[in-house]
């Protein structure tokens, strides 16, 4: 099973790739968050930037994490330079070989969250996406989100529910269209994992990784939480996940000696977690 670990493309992203490769990670996701406001041009050194370094490292991309708006902007609103910048990415994600790019889907923040206005606007901008991801050679993945009991007031985000997900994806009818399963996320909803994994079964293309004790977004090493990973494993090898486990865990320190020791870390947890995966 793929083992593979995002790394947002910033000033560290070459010594992170370095150290990703030195714990035996083969694969990483590539987080384009911290990349907006760049020109055709810039975006193509990005990307070969990128692929420069994950040839010297012995390493491939699995996928890709795009900007994002932020969650409380309401999903009619859209702005041409984000639209840029998440084209932009898909683009990138298929130069560089991955097979699936995370979306986060948005909420019709301005009209009581409603569930019918937020489809239709995730249609739409996802369609566009699609497009793109049909052109190069890629796929779109919808990620489930949570509600998040540290904003205020609390905000019952669109795709909290994986049911809507489903409904979202299964518009489509497309096999470049598919789910990210977030474990975090799922955690924070306090519903039974396993089950909504069944429920969302084949749709789930990649996954990300990571835990909390279900009061913040912590995006702690899957070991540091109260993810019942045996149940939810159990349920992902059940549904058929041909994918990889992909880390998406946070450390707050640029020190190398740090990053080194919490790479390796989180390697061994998710060497830990694939003995779960039967």
């Amino acid at each position: 099973m793929k083992k593979s670990i995002q790394i947002a493309y910033d000033e560290l992203f070459p010594l992170k790739c370095t150290l990703a490769a030195k714990a035996g990670f083969r694969d990483v996701a590539v987080n384009f968050t911290p990349v907006l406001d760049k020109s055709e041009s810039e975006w193509d050194a990005i990307t070969e930037h990128i692929g420069t370094v994950l040839e010297e490292n012995g390493l491939s991309c699995n996928q890709i994490h795009p900007y994002y708006y932020d969650l409380r902007i309401s999903s009619e609103i859209r702005e041409e330079r984000c639209e840029f910048a998440m084209k932009q990415s898909v683009k990138a994600a298929a130069k560089l070989g991955a097979a699936w790019c995370t979306f986060h889907p948005r909420s019709a923040v301005s009209r009581g969250f409603s569930v019918k206005a937020a489809l239709e606007d995730n249609r739409r901008d996802l369609g566009s996406y699609l497009e793109v991801a049909h052109k190069y050679g890629t796929g779109i993945a919808a990620e489930n989100l949570p509600i998040f009991d540290g904003i205020r007031p609390v905000m019952p985000f669109y795709s909290s529910n994986p049911e809507d997900l489903c409904e979202l994806v299964d518009g489509f009818a497309d096999e470049k269209m598919g789910v990210c399963w977030d474990f975090g996320h799922a955690n924070l909803m306090c519903f039974d994992m396993a089950e909504k994994i069944r429920l969302v079964g084949s749709r789930i293309k990649c996954t990300h990784v990571h835990n909390n004790m279900r009061n913040f977004d912590d995006h702690l090493p899957p070991d540091q939480g109260n993810i019942d990973w045996e149940k939810a494993m159990a349920a992902l090898h059940e549904v058929g996940y041909t994918g990889a486990l992909t880390l998406e865990t946070h450390c707050q320190y640029a020190n190398p000696s740090v990053l080194e020791a919490f790479v390796k870390y989180n390697y061994g947890c998710l060497a830990w977690l694939e003995t779960l995966f039967r």
